[in-house]
């Protein structure tokens, strides 16, 4: 369920179109990736107008014939991100100058232009059916649900009677009473990222703040990499934009604060209010859960991801904090040709050998010291097996004292034995 347009029309030159979508794109702060699959015979590009998958994506292809031209196709999804989108993508879509261009807006606003006119009609009803649709269904004591999130992505500790999204976590209570008792503009305006029109307000900066402080800021006590650097960064900026548009608007100032820290940044926010809510940024405060084919591994939200590779063939999946001498996580993923999988005899001889069922499948767990003169170390590894697959992790860590938590960690391992038969082994034994 989405808000969103389509569109088709042709050019005579790809290179021309592709030189207006990049002047586009540098004369609004657009990003820009172009693609090609020569054996197709197809190229495209994605233009990404705001965060949330807010972009318009496009493809060529040439036609048959002797003054044959290149038929473009297109699209939009305009939600979550909100209104703003909807209406700078069919800007953009003007700009383009495709010919014989038919769209296919269901919102119609290519054809009336009229903004106020699609917030009311779709907009509003849109996330308004989300809301009851999503909060109608459990109680205040039913696990958490997802409202537009990616699903690919990692999964946000369970809160139960909450609502998941990206840019906060509401409770479905909150949620339910902001729209009887203030209306559905209330909520649109704390939901969507690009909710007015025009390229850049307050209001936009504070929602993209929110939805780095949510869903990406590591919270980590230094910045890692460039990429944390560059996030912490574009928080403070976005909020103290909105500041800076708009003194009265209500900012998440301690947020702001903790950010400046991590960043080694003075605060710079004017005095102003407080956007007081039920829960403090941040899902990667707590623990979250990865997915790697049917095994559900939860592991502190502030681990890092890489994948580990051995050489051409093979590899691992790694979750560290490298800002500290935290425990180290590797899994390999396998899968039995015929049959399911098993337990190996690999942990026989090691300490404490632990067993126990899970949904799906089942978990196996010990731990041994390394013999290692430079710097002594312990391993916890494990096992999982859920139908064909057979998953090895080993947790490399340097505190004995940490074998606890490693220990807890591995009692939340779950499988989805939905995803079994569509597991993608990512590395051979």
């Amino acid at each position: 369920m989405s808000i969103g347009f389509s569109f088709s029309g042709k050019v005579k030159k790809p290179e021309i179109l592709l030189e207006t979508v990049r002047r586009l794109a540098q004369e609004r702060n657009y990003g820009v990736y172009a693609w090609e699959a020569p054996e197709k015979g197809e190229a495209g590009l994605t233009l990404n107008l705001c965060p949330l998958d807010g972009a318009v994506r496009l493809s060529w292809k040439k036609e048959s014939g002797l003054f044959a031209q290149w038929r473009v196709e297109g699209e939009c999804v305009s939600t979550p991100a909100g209104p703003g989108l909807h209406q700078a993508a069919v800007e953009a879509l003007d700009a383009l100058g495709l010919q014989k261009l038919e769209v296919a807006d269901e919102t119609d606003y290519y054809r009336h232009r009229d903004f106020d006119k699609m917030l009311r009609e779709h907009f509003h009803p849109w996330l308004k059916t989300m809301v009851e649709v999503l909060t109608g269904q459990f109680g205040e004591e039913h696990s958490s649900v997802c409202m537009c999130w990616d699903l690919d992505s990692y999964m946000p500790e369970n809160v139960p009677g909450t609502v998941i999204t990206p840019v906060g976590r509401f409770s479905a209570k909150w949620m339910r009473d902001t729209v009887e008792q203030q209306g559905i503009e209330a909520l649109a305006r704390r939901f969507f990222l690009w909710y007015h029109p025009g390229r850049r307000d307050a209001l936009y900066d504070r929602q993209a703040a929110l939805n780095l402080l949510w869903e990406r800021c590591w919270y980590a006590s230094a910045a890692r990499d460039e990429e944390e650097e560059h996030i912490n960064n574009a928080i403070c900026d976005h909020l103290e934009m909105a500041a800076k548009l708009d003194p009265a608007l209500p900012l998440p100032r301690k947020a702001y604060e903790e950010v400046c820290a991590l960043a080694d940044r003075a605060p710079a926010l004017p005095d102003g209010p407080e956007l007081e809510e039920e829960f403090a940024p941040g899902y990667r405060k707590g623990l979250v859960t990865y997915s790697i084919g049917p095994l559900r591994l939860t592991l502190p939200g502030r681990y890092r991801f890489e994948w580990e590779e051995w050489d051409e063939n093979s590899g691992c999946h790694k979750w560290a904090d490298t800002s500290s001498h935290s425990p180290i996580w590797r899994v390999n993923g396998y899968r039995m040709k015929n049959g399911d999988a098993s337990f190996t005899p690999v942990l026989k001889d090691d300490n404490d050998l632990t067993e126990f069922s899970v949904q799906g499948g089942a978990v196996r767990h010990a731990w041994r010291e390394m013999d290692d003169k430079e710097q002594p170390y312990f391993q916890v590894r494990a096992e999982v097996i859920t139908g064909p697959s057979l998953f090895v992790i080993t947790v490399t860590h340097l505190r004995e004292e940490d074998r606890p938590g490693i220990v807890e960690l591995l009692g939340k391992i779950t499988a989805n034995t939905q995803d079994v038969e569509k597991h993608t082994v990512q590395a051979q034994p």
